[in-house]
């Protein structure tokens, strides 16, 4: 008779041992995969946000204080720019001529600055700087305004008196969907207040110019001096833009203001703020009915601008890399010619890192305060952080040649 055996106790208790060592190796490939796989999510939409953050600051930045045919500059030294907005006059219409748009207004302003009333933004418009004095957390803000560069072609005069609406060449797209725009002729600019487009009519409004009508007919009536060739229109439209880019928080959906800031910053205790309250790239938009803040980007943490430039117009930069404190102090916002921008970008949730670490770093901005570096307010955490720096040169600032 054949002798039958079946599986002993310990070589099942072998097996069961095996299978678990097998299935607990598999259990934490899958989950270290699945953790690199989050950590890497996360990283590509952190650097998808530092680029998005990046262009759209660049792109506000390249044409601010630029006029078309002249810089702010060149306005200025000509007496040649003319605002009928009423809120961009200090103190609105009644006090004349006095206004926000030169080149002896700041371009930004520095987070050692105190920014914690609208009285730190003095400025901007009142407006402007009472919104932002409630929504701002932290970082340095950077103001730019300008023409966009969708100009619209003008055909025939605006009466004798000043008073008849702008012609244009062509019935006008969205493009010209704004509150503020600058006529110009390469020889005069004036900024003013859209009251309605009807066709390629566009009207200018009424309480500007009860102060003063846009400039007669002499001025915009005929051939401009400056065209390259005879047949050309001799005046352009633009819409202007009047944009402040900040540091901002967003909390449960929405935009938090007053006390509900404090969500996004460093707590007493030193604790970073909660998962559900994030930091955020923010920008004021003059053009956006009367004027309100955005939110642009998530997950911005920190910003930082310095500004480099040359104060006795030889074209070689006599300072580099100060920040807005220093270039307003010292009165040098009229020979900035370049910005370098420094961003903190973050991850959401605070367990994207294997290690915490803090995101300061010791040698950007050139800077002897600790505090006044990218990211100094964040203590260490197991967020992912980035930073994203890039320069761009603001011609605007500076006097060029137009059309001989």
């Amino acid at each position: 008779m054949r002798c039958l055996r079946g599986v002993s106790l310990v070589e099942m208790m072998v097996a069961l041992a095996v299978g678990g060592i097998v299935v607990l190796g598999l259990a934490e490939i899958l989950a270290s995969t699945k953790a690199t796989y989050s950590r890497e999510e996360a990283f590509a939409r952190l650097q998808e946000n530092g680029r998005i953050a990046a262009m759209m600051l660049a792109k506000g930045m390249r044409p601010s204080r630029s006029t078309d045919c002249k810089s702010i500059a060149m306005h200025q030294e000509q007496g040649t720019l003319t605002v009928k907005a009423c809120d961009l006059l200090e103190g609105g219409c009644a006090l004349g001529n006095t206004h926000y748009l030169d080149i002896d207004r700041a371009l930004g302003y520095d987070q050692t600055q105190g920014l914690t009333s609208a009285g730190a933004f003095s400025d901007l418009p009142q407006g402007i700087a009472g919104n932002i004095a409630d929504r701002y957390v932290g970082g340095d803000v950077l103001v730019t305004w300008g023409i966009d560069p969708e100009g619209h072609a003008v055909d025939g005069g605006l009466g004798t008196d000043g008073t008849d609406d702008i012609q244009l060449v062509d019935t006008p797209d969205d493009t010209l969907d704004a509150e503020l725009a600058l006529i110009s002729n390469c020889q005069h600019a004036h900024v003013f207040e859209v009251d309605g487009i009807n066709g390629s009519s566009v009207g200018h409004a009424g309480d500007a110019n009860a102060v003063s009508h846009l400039r007669a007919e002499d001025l915009y009536g005929g051939p401009a001096p400056y065209n390259r060739e005879a047949g050309d229109p001799r005046a352009m439209l633009y819409p202007l833009v009047f944009r402040v880019y900040y540091v901002c928080c967003v909390g449960d959906g929405s935009l938090q203001t007053g006390s509900g800031r404090d969500n996004c910053r460093v707590t007493a205790d030193g604790d970073p703020a909660p998962d559900g309250y994030r930091p955020a790239l923010c920008v004021y938009d003059r053009q956006d009915g009367d004027g309100d803040t955005e939110v642009l980007v998530p997950n911005v943490a920190d910003m930082r601008i310095t500004y480099s430039g040359d104060t006795d117009g030889d074209g070689e930069t006599d300072f580099r890399n100060e920040d807005a404190d220093t270039v307003s102090t010292d009165a040098k916002w009229a020979s900035v010619r370049a910005a370098s921008v420094e961003l903190l970008l973050t991850t959401e949730a605070d367990n994207t890192a294997t290690d915490a670490s803090a995101p300061t770093q010791a040698d950007w901005p050139p800077s002897a305060d600790a505090d006044d570096r990218l990211g100094a307010a964040y203590p260490a955490d197991n967020r992912l952080y980035q930073r994203f720096r890039f320069d761009v040169a603001l011609r605007p600032a500076t006097p060029w040649a137009i059309w001989e």
